[in-house]
């Protein structure tokens, strides 16, 4: 029985359909009406590349993948292991034990990404719950050469990419909501679409999903737990060489110069505490003869004189650096709009 449901599930996520079939969500489908239901699935609005803000109706297919955008995750795949291991993430009440504040986010890159007492989840979309729109945009045509099997390695189309990233968002909600406990906190924060669902419909709509079978057909980002924001700021600095890190957290330069500085505050003071300690030594008959005693004496005086000045310049310089990479992409978005409107700065409406 439990293969022929593998098997079932397989041939599900195989073929041109969703990869459940229960409806979760509640609400009034009208024939007449169809693309009004619909729509009501879907965010009000989205920011397109522009930065125009443009409703869903007629862009399904764009607002759908601007949802389920995590191309900056993906520049930095081979390297996530760095930030979480390559196991399901914890469900809600061990987040809430581990005394991480759940905080919305609407960015798929962000989703399940955490930093110290708090952790970012992106709630569930209403049209991630619909059969429908599964079957128009997230699964292959029927001419589609990704889903033929071929052998070698495949390329995979663009519906099938978002497939990925879809299904293995769904498959995080599963292993966050492994318990009724956890369902009951998902509604109390917020994370799922309908205070309607219930747990008997959850744990069917898990099993639909067949999740011990699942790692073929999701975005290898989804294969990791909750990824730690600081590890992920280094990946960005030293790998990418992005200055501003994965997700800016200091909004002001004397922000981040006060909390990189403190380190090294705190650093050199405990210098002080050595130096005075050697100090005292070498004021003793034993150690005042001791030429190795002496020898590491001078080096810790030259390693206090220079390692805190080397220290407090390389925070500078990056945030030097930090202020040229947000100049030069704001001025990237200012020409940009400023083409969008005409070239016209002062324009404004009379």
């Amino acid at each position: 029985m439990a293969q022929a449901k593998t098997l079932e599930g397989s041939n599900v996520r195989g073929s041109r359909l969703a990869p459940f079939s229960i409806q979760l969500l509640k609400y009034h489908q009208n024939p007449d009406h169809e693309n009004s239901s619909l729509l009501s699935l879907f965010p009000a609005s989205y920011c397109s590349d522009s930065y125009d803000l443009v409703s869903p109706d007629g862009h399904l297919a764009t607002c759908i993948t601007k949802e389920l955008d995590i191309e900056r995750l993906s520049r930095i795949q081979r390297w996530l292991w760095i930030a979480g291991s390559p196991v399901p993430a914890r469900p809600l009440h061990s987040q809430i034990w581990k005394d991480r504040e759940i905080v919305i986010t609407e960015d798929m890159d962000m989703h399940l990404v955490w930093t110290t007492g708090k952790i970012f989840i992106k709630p569930l979309p209403r049209f991630l719950l619909e059969p429908a729109v599964w079957t128009d945009f997230l699964c292959c045509s029927e001419n589609c050469d990704c889903s033929t099997g071929a052998e070698g390695e495949m390329q995979d189309c663009e519906q099938r990419k978002l497939h990925k990233v879809a299904l293995g968002f769904l498959y995080s909600y599963a292993a966050l909501i492994r318990h009724e406990s956890d369902l009951l906190l998902a509604k109390e924060r917020y994370l799922l679409p309908n205070d309607d669902i219930r747990w008997s419909d959850w744990t069917t709509f898990i099993r639909q999903l067949d999740t011990e079978h699942i790692y073929p057909d999701i975005n290898p980002r989804f294969y990791h737990k909750e990824l730690q924001l600081s590890r992920l700021d280094y990946i960005y600095y030293f790998i990418q060489g992005n200055p501003a890190g994965f997700a800016r957290r200091w909004h002001r330069s004397s922000t981040f110069l006060k909390a990189n500085l403190g380190w090294i505050t705190a650093t050199t003071v405990y210098i002080v505490v050595v130096l005075t300690s050697m100090q005292v030594g070498l004021a003793t008959e034993a150690l005042g003869r001791d030429h190795a005693f002496q020898s590491a004496s001078y080096g810790l005086t030259i390693f206090s004189i220079l390692g805190p000045l080397i220290c407090a310049g390389f925070v500078v310089v990056l945030s030097v650096c930090i202020l040229v990479y947000d100049a030069s992409q704001i001025l990237v978005k200012v020409n940009r709009r400023l083409d969008h409107f005409g070239g016209q700065p002062g324009h404004s409406r009379n």
